[in-house]
């Protein structure tokens, strides 16, 4: 990355340049993210977010995943990458008391998280990236 791309910079939601949604495999979270096609540039915002998005990040932006086993695949077919948490729901919904047992809000709370992103990736803030 250069140094004027990483200078210019706008932090804010990561939801502003992507789209997700979430859900439960067993015991295991799946969390899906993708390029919206209202990005002006979606390939460059597609590999930003690919170079973005790694375990160690993952861990960063939702800390619950701490100690847990983390598969990230990325779908650049759909410009999206699917993200696996194992173990985060325990041994599945029937047996999970937590707030979000099915993991259904996960994705909007990765998309909450403020981050760095390149300003030049943004698409206007009118744009609805739904």
């Amino acid at each position: 990355m250069t140094d004027e791309i990483r200078n210019d910079v706008s932090r804010g939601p990561l939801g502003r340049l992507v789209g997700a949604r979430s859900g439960d495999k067993g015991g295991s979270a799946n969390v899906g993210i993708w390029i919206p096609v209202a990005v002006p540039d979606r390939d460059a915002a597609y590999a930003w977010l690919t170079d973005f998005v790694t375990i160690e990040r993952v861990r960063e932006l939702l800390p619950e995943s701490q100690g847990l086993a983390i598969d990230i695949h990325p779908l650049a077919n759909l410009h999206a990458i699917n993200i696996v948490i194992h173990g985060l729901l325990g041994r599945g919904v029937s047996e999970n008391s937590s707030l979000d047992p099915q993991a259904k809000g996960l994705g909007e709370l990765l998309r909450a998280r403020s981050v760095d992103i390149p300003t030049r990736l943004l698409p206007d803030p009118t744009a609805n990236l739904a």
